[in-house]
């Protein structure tokens, strides 16, 4: 379990199945921080969700603004000491939903793209530089790095096929496009974790098509999910967006994530 004197930060907080484990998160009593380019939105969502204002207030630091302002980001990922020695603590985990709003085009090769197609592989670029500035700025930080769990997607494994044959061109042709920048953000994190890295550690999660919302009362359960590796996929059509962040919650913040360090993990019903 994670140290109450520590906190989980998250980026993409308004997104589903983050929001979704920010819930579970403050429902265990932790302490989380979080970025947010409208922070009344994310606070509508979590009372919405059953979370109210005292809780908000005793366990969550809301921080107003985007995955390209890396003041921000360098304060969702700290926590200053109230005291007279001015130092900084990092977040134990940090957790990482970030992504755009998909957008029609006139294109038979690739119909859809999202707003910033880019976005995923900015976010993380941003997150590792606040860290390294934060590490050169207080070098005793450095030996407490955060972990990093990533919300990526099926069909971007090099390794083996994870989505169902009927879903193939949807993905590989369809989604080309952000499917391209969950890659690069995957080879962000995985390149910039462990000895000499931003990350102490990474779990990468790749979800099959996402239904649903948020709402932790709609989905059907984490525990009842198919959950396989890379080499190894649970190959399916759909999961619940709420199923995954709970997953999230049970499997890496809830017990620190270091048993699955280093893992692509898909996840679907």
């Amino acid at each position: 379990m994670t140290s109450p004197t520590t906190h989980i930060a998250f980026f993409g907080a308004t997104g589903g199945c983050t929001n979704a484990c920010l819930v579970h998160t403050l429902n265990a009593g932790l302490h989380a921080t979080a970025l947010a380019r409208t922070p009344t939105k994310l606070v509508d969502m979590l009372h919405a969700q059953g979370i109210t204002q005292d809780v908000i207030d005793a366990q969550l630091t809301i921080f107003k603004g985007d995955i390209s302002d890396i003041h921000a980001i360098k304060d969702t990922l700290t926590n200053h000491d109230a005291g007279t020695t001015g130092a900084v603590t990092l977040a134990s985990q940090i957790i990482s939903g970030i992504g755009g709003t998909p957008q029609m085009q006139m294109s038979l090769r690739r119909p859809v793209t999202i707003d910033n197609p880019e976005i995923c592989a900015t976010a993380t670029t941003n997150i590792i530089k606040a860290l390294q500035e934060i590490y050169k700025a207080q070098p005793s930080t450095a030996l407490h790095k955060p972990s990093i769990t990533v919300i990526s997607t099926t069909g971007v494994s090099d390794v083996k096929e994870d989505v169902p044959f009927a879903f193939r061109i949807l993905y590989h042709v369809v989604l080309a496009d952000p499917h391209k920048d969950k890659k690069e953000m995957e080879r962000l994190v995985t390149e910039n974790t462990g000895n000499g890295g931003a990350f102490r550690g990474a779990v990468i999660i790749r979800p099959s098509l996402l239904m649903g919302d948020q709402s932790v009362k709609e989905g059907q359960g984490w525990e009842k999910l198919r959950v396989g590796r890379e080499d190894e996929p649970a190959v399916g059509y759909t999961v619940h967006r709420a199923d995954v962040g709970q997953w999230i919650f049970e499997q890496v913040v809830k017990t620190g994530g270091e048993a699955r360090f280093g893992q692509r993990i898909t996840l679907t019903n």
